[in-house]
């Protein structure tokens, strides 16, 4: 098949074509620092929606984001590398396709966030459960605290 996008009166024109915003989750956008981890961890407020935990907390970023994100999976509840680096991957993933209404509230508010999801269950879940479950934490997370 061609290259060209087609549209009911002809070939879509580069400059026609209407914007789609990408999801993408830079390195700004990540929570470093143990610091800066463990303040969210013991200061945060949280929302529990097994088997993840979402700890949040308002502050100052070092980065002009509305929100910086860490993910944890304990090796107490999975003991092998490979599943705990698979729940992380599912956990970042989920939560680049369903951060963009969250950040845009945040950033219409002018606060900025650091979140901690937490990875609770001892055996991996479906990336179906993980998106859904996410999803739900940053509604819930958001409608609470934010």
């Amino acid at each position: 098949m061609n290259a060209v996008h087609h549209r009911p009166n002809g070939p879509w024109h580069p400059d026609e074509r209407p914007p789609v915003p990408r999801a993408t989750f830079g390195k700004r956008e990540h929570l470093c620092g143990t610091l800066r981890i463990r303040a969210v961890a013991t200061t945060g407020r949280g929302v529990n929606e097994h088997p993840f935990k979402l700890v949040g907390r308002i502050m100052t970023l070092s980065e002009p984001v509305a929100a910086q994100v860490a993910f944890a999976v304990p090796k107490r509840n999975l003991r092998h590398a490979k599943d705990r680096n698979r729940m992380k991957r599912l956990m970042r993933e989920a939560y680049r396709l369903n951060k963009a209404p969250h950040v845009e509230r945040l950033a219409a508010k002018g606060i900025q966030v650091a979140w901690l999801f937490v990875f609770q269950a001892q055996q991996p879940v479906s990336y179906a459960e993980t998106e859904q479950k996410i999803s739900r934490a940053l509604t819930r997370w958001m409608e609470q605290h934010g």
